[in-house]
């Protein structure tokens, strides 16, 4: 039986996910620490851009915008 996208996409999310921890875990704490916080302020960095994007549309581009 074939597994669906659906499970691939998982298969590579947990992929990352176990080789991030790898990566993160053999850091030194003085290292991890600060890196794990860069990484939580530039995550949350792209979701406020992201969110503040979709609540204001930009002047001038709605009338240029293409929906296919």
């Amino acid at each position: 039986m074939l597994a669906s996208r659906w499970d691939a996409g998982w298969d590579l999310v947990h992929l990352v996910i176990g080789l991030v921890r790898i990566g993160i875990g053999s850091l030194p704490a003085v290292v991890r620490y600060p890196v794990l916080a860069l990484g939580g302020a530039f995550l949350l960095y792209c979701v406020v851009t992201r969110w503040r994007a979709r609540r204001s549309p930009a002047d001038g581009l709605a009338e240029t915008r293409l929906d296919t």
